[in-house]
């Protein structure tokens, strides 16, 4: 699960990459986010090693790739329901 700050750079990348067509530079996420380049380099880092991103030239920005725009939310486990009770219930009473 990411904490607030990856996914924050998780949809500012997603939303900057489907305005701008163009991730956005260190700077630029500098002035969305108010952190220092070295926090939003360890959250991208962090991103990549979920799978969310793709980053095979950690020099550039540039060459960051978008894989996963959303965190995977596990699935709420339902109870089976009984069969039949409801019906059986007005059949048997």
């Amino acid at each position: 699960m990411l904490n607030d700050f990856e996914r924050k750079i998780l949809r500012i990348l997603v939303n900057y990459a489907g305005q701008q067509r163009r991730i956005p530079r260190m700077d630029e996420l500098e002035t969305k986010t108010g952190r220092s380049p070295a926090h939003i380099r360890e959250s991208l880092l962090e991103l990549e090693q979920r799978g969310h991103i793709a980053w095979h030239d950690s020099s550039t920005m540039e060459s960051i790739q978008i894989l996963q725009a959303w965190e995977q939310q596990p699935s709420p486990i339902r109870k089976p329901q009984p069969t039949g009770t409801a019906v059986k219930y007005f059949t048997d009473y």
